[in-house]
């Protein structure tokens, strides 16, 4: 999933453009952006995870191309002003936004620093998953097939329950017209089970390489990319 993740965000990011991260981690992605030239402003609410950022920016000679800072990523707009430039070329969040109430206001938020053009690329759990459909009928148990339709979703993270959010693909169009292009969607994945059905992945074997060819082909294409695990969305702003 994150290989997946840094094609489309080296292929969509040229050297030299200016990017902002939501919800960095350790920075993975950040960094591997500014060793290829680009610039990156990253943000993460965890303080350890950005010191970490930093301590490895630092190790890898780019803290002059990676910034990380602490802050939440509804409150982007404010954090960016007193940084340069004025206007992004693009920004990213992988597997970050699971946690946002409000998508809406986090596209006005971005539609504010990123200028005409840019690139916006995200990746959200989806509703609606063809392998958990295809794994639970096999299972026979048909109350799971539908459970992310349930509100609110909940999950533990390091000890602590938090709320979670799944999305169909029109919903996270929906949130982000206002500002936002969608130029291309993609399930990660889509025929490889979720990582929590690994013991159900391990167990087909050799079966496991079609499964994974299947998603090399398919996983963009149209009905595919829309019942993926995760959808990829490549928005840009208008």
């Amino acid at each position: 999933m994150h290989e997946v993740n840094r094609d489309v965000l080296r292929a969509t990011f040229p050297a030299g453009s200016h990017l902002v991260e939501l919800g960095c981690g350790t920075g993975t992605e950040a960094l591997a952006l500014a060793k290829q030239g680009c610039r990156v402003f990253a943000l993460d609410i965890s303080p350890n995870m950005i010191e970490r950022a930093r301590a490895k920016a630092r190790a890898a000679g780019l803290a002059d191309r990676a910034t990380f800072v602490v802050g939440r990523t509804a409150d982007v707009a404010e954090l960016v002003r007193p940084s340069t430039p004025s206007s992004y070329d693009g920004a990213y969040a992988n597997f970050s936004l699971t946690f946002e109430e409000d998508l809406r206001s986090l596209g006005a938020s971005l539609a504010a620093i990123l200028r005409p053009g840019a690139f916006f690329v995200c990746t959200l759990p989806n509703r609606l998953v063809l392998s958990e459909v295809l794994v639970y009928g096999a299972l026979l148990r048909f109350r799971h097939v539908l459970w992310r339709f349930a509100t609110p979703l909940r999950k533990e993270v390091h000890g602590v329950m938090l709320e979670i959010h799944a999305y169909s693909p029109w919903q996270i169009r929906e949130a982000f017209d206002p500002w936002f292009d969608l130029r291309r969607t993609m399930g990660v994945p889509v025929f490889v089970p979720p990582v929590y059905l690994h013991p159900q992945y391990r167990r087909l074997g050799d079966a496991r390489r079609v499964l994974e060819g299947l998603d090399a082909r398919l996983a963009g294409r149209f009905p595919w990319n829309r019942l993926g695990e995760h959808t990829l969305f490549v928005f840009r702003r208008k």
